[in-house]
């Protein structure tokens, strides 16, 4: 069965339909809308009223979407001489001839007190005296603000999520997003979802690319991630922020980088020594020799270890993953994948951890003879339960995590 809110084939339509539908079940949610859009507004009494693409007093409504171009989205009105009117964009640019003339049809319609509401991914650089600017997170978040009293509020900020999963595995959202990081959703009661999983791993690398800890960490703020996330299932998803360390460099795997893996149990946060880094970047670490590389590991689990205490499970990792290529353009076939806690290597007192030194000695031996294409990972693991992680909170223990791998990087970068 089609979704109420998805009568339209546009997403800019979709999503106002929805929140028109969303605002006519809940009359003190629409008062409270017009609130946050109209601080200080004087409230008109009555009853309001709401149409879709259709003038006040006109008998026709426009279906056909190319038609309706010339019509707000909304048009929230109490009969007389007041209105609010709504416009949204998603990819479609802002035109301000546009908005000109859904101001010009408010007055010519009788409506003396006129607002128009212009709701974008991002803040338009145009003003226009009567319009009021507002983005699509921003309306997320007012939502989310309401849904303690609405349903019909949480039910909006709901689909907008949905509706951003969709976008993104249709290629149809750009840059900007719709929504703000709200966690990561996946537990027991919530089975993993790769749209889901796509979606929140944007959301989240766009925050954590502001981050001054991260900036003072070495991360590019500006630098790209994947040049693609492809695929539309799937039990993984990842991506990575940039070190400035990579500016000028032809491929992110010349370079270590911040890597975010939202998996299907599981959350990955790791700082990835890629296969295609220069020599002297691994022989910085064989120089070390076993017992110095056991150090370095130690100081980095402490590190990460005191980062993810305050989530139940969560443990430093250290993983080596071996890949071969059948053909340029094929997807990598796995040879082999050591997991670990690095503190099997001794110590970590107190942690219950039982000693195996031989899994550290292994990624050392490892990286000394290497073969292959050969890859390691060290960060921590945070498997799914924990509350903290459905909230925005667990993006201060992502990049508590990476900032405990600063020592790692410090001998990876060092020109010594």
């Amino acid at each position: 069965m089609r979704s109420i809110f998805d009568q339209y084939d546009a997403p800019e339509n979709r999503l106002t339909h929805a929140l028109g539908c969303c605002l006519e079940r809940d009359p003190r949610l629409l008062r409270q809308f017009i609130r946050w859009v109209c601080p200080g507004t004087e409230m008109p009494r009555g009853k309001l009223d709401m149409l879709e693409q259709q003038v006040p007093g006109s008998l026709s409504v426009s279906w056909d979407e190319d038609d309706a171009r010339g019509l707000p989205d909304l048009w929230i009105h109490n009969g007389d001489n007041w209105a609010i009117l709504v416009e949204s964009k998603v990819k479609a640019k802002v035109s301000l001839k546009q908005l000109r003339r859904h101001l010009g049809t408010a007055k010519r319609s009788g409506f003396a007190d006129v607002t128009l509401l212009l709701v974008a991914p991002s803040r338009s650089a145009h003003r226009l005296p009567g319009v009021t600017y507002k983005t699509w997170p921003e309306v997320y978040e007012w939502c989310r603000g309401q849904a303690a009293r609405s349903e019909w509020a949480k039910c909006m900020a709901e689909y907008m999520e949905i509706a951003e999963a969709r976008m993104l595995a249709d290629g149809y959202l750009g840059d900007q997003p719709l929504t703000r990081f709200d966690g990561i959703p996946f537990g027991l009661d919530h089975p993993y979802s790769y749209r889901e999983a796509k979606r929140a791993l944007r959301l989240a690398l766009a925050e954590l690319r502001e981050r001054p800890d991260l900036r003072n960490l070495g991360m590019d703020r500006k630098g790209k991630g994947r040049p693609a996330i492809t695929g539309k299932e799937g039990a993984s998803v990842w991506d990575f922020l940039p070190l400035k360390e990579a500016q000028g460099k032809s491929n992110f795997t010349a370079c270590p980088h911040l890597t975010l893996g939202i998996q299907a149990r599981r959350v990955i946060v790791i700082v990835t020594l890629p296969n295609a880094v220069p020599a002297p970047m691994r022989r910085r670490l064989l120089r070390l020799g076993l017992q110095g590389f056991a150090q370095l590991v130690a100081e980095v689990a402490d590190g990460v270890t005191k980062a993810v205490c305050p989530i139940k499970g969560a443990k430093p990792f250290l993983e080596v993953i071996q890949r071969h290529y059948p053909t340029q353009r094929a997807q990598a076939i796995e040879d082999a994948r050591l997991e670990f806690d690095p503190r099997t290597a001794g110590f970590g007192a107190g942690s219950g951890v039982k000693s195996q030194p031989q899994w550290l000695a292994a990624t050392f031996d490892a990286l000394g003879a290497k073969r292959s294409n050969l890859q390691v990972g060290v960060g921590a693991l945070i498997p799914y339960g924990d509350p903290k992680i459905r909230s925005r909170g667990i993006l201060d223990l992502v990049a508590g995590v990476w900032v405990a791998c600063k020592p790692w990087l410090n001998v990876l970068l060092s020109e010594k």
